[in-house]
């Protein structure tokens, strides 16, 4: 079975990314540490506790801010 790929934009990129993922699959497709990034869906913060309940869209518009430390 083929895999199918759904046209979404991260970060102002253009991606694809299978179809039927969570927030939270889609970080692992895009080897992203869950451990310190913020999620913003179509303009909606997505709480961490929501990643893998909530799916990604074809077409969705996906911000992933990753917190940096240092001084």
């Amino acid at each position: 079975m083929q895999l199918q790929l759904i046209p979404v934009l991260v970060n102002g990129e253009r991606k694809e990314a299978p179809l039927g993922q969570s927030v939270a699959d889609l970080l692992d497709w895009l080897q992203l540490s869950s451990d310190r990034v913020a999620v913003e869906m179509n303009r909606c913060i997505v709480r961490k506790r929501d990643w893998s309940q909530t799916m990604v869209a074809s077409g969705a518009e996906i911000e992933i801010v990753e917190f940096v430390g240092g001084g």
